[in-house]
């Protein structure tokens, strides 16, 4: 009889044993289950996040690609050494950066040596809203810093930076056309921002020591 109750109590605790580890594993299971999901999500926010700003910094490199400035300035020497000096924008950006541009153009003209920055908002139906911070530098060089407004741990920052053609400007000479004119000189400065001087970046994440 003391021998059948013996049997009963380890029976009874290899049962105890066998259900907390049982326990045990079932947490192990649920805790990398709810990780693995959660990382999913994160995964998921995070190409969204990708997506959305990397369509906005294509958007923004397609139309400056598409933009340019034609400056023109017509020199007329006379006969007695006088001159004269007219200057005419002829091409200027009409895309929907023009604002941007010319913007950042006339600072720069105005206050040289100075960069030109701002800050706007792109809102695309169905797309979270991007923040671009648009940076003009003296030599009309462009970079532009865009992430998500409301992006939290799942944002992502991209700079798109344009680098200006850095063309000579076209400068033409017509002898005569006038009475008392010497010489007609033609100076054409084209500002533009080509296709192989654009790039698409993840920023640079500096660690603080």
């Amino acid at each position: 009889m003391h021998k059948l109750k013996n049997q009963q109590g380890a029976t009874l605790m290899m049962a105890l044993l066998l259900l907390l580890a049982a326990s045990m594993v079932s947490a192990v299971i649920l805790t990398a289950a709810t990780s693995s999901a959660r990382r999913l999500e994160n995964d998921r926010a995070a190409r969204q996040a990708y997506l959305t700003v990397s369509s906005a910094a294509r958007l923004l490199r397609d139309d400056i690609l598409n933009a340019s400035f034609v400056q023109e300035t017509v020199k007329t020497t006379y006969t007695d050494d006088t001159s004269t000096e007219t200057s005419r924008e002829t091409t200027s950006p009409t895309g929907f950066t023009a604002a941007w541009l010319k913007a950042g153009k006339a600072a720069v003209d105005r206050d040289s040596g100075k960069s030109f920055t701002d800050t706007i908002t792109l809102s695309v139906d169905g797309l979270d809203d991007v923040s671009a911070v648009f940076t003009m530098a003296p030599n009309y060089d462009i970079t532009i810093v865009l992430h998500l407004v409301d992006g939290g741990d799942s944002d992502c920052r991209l700079v798109l930076t344009l680098r200006e053609n850095k063309a000579d400007p076209t400068v033409s000479t017509v002898s005569g056309g006038g009475l008392w004119v010497r010489d007609v000189t033609t100076t054409t400065t084209t500002i533009s921002w080509p296709s192989d001087n654009a790039t698409i970046e993840k920023e640079a994440v500096v660690s603080k020591s």
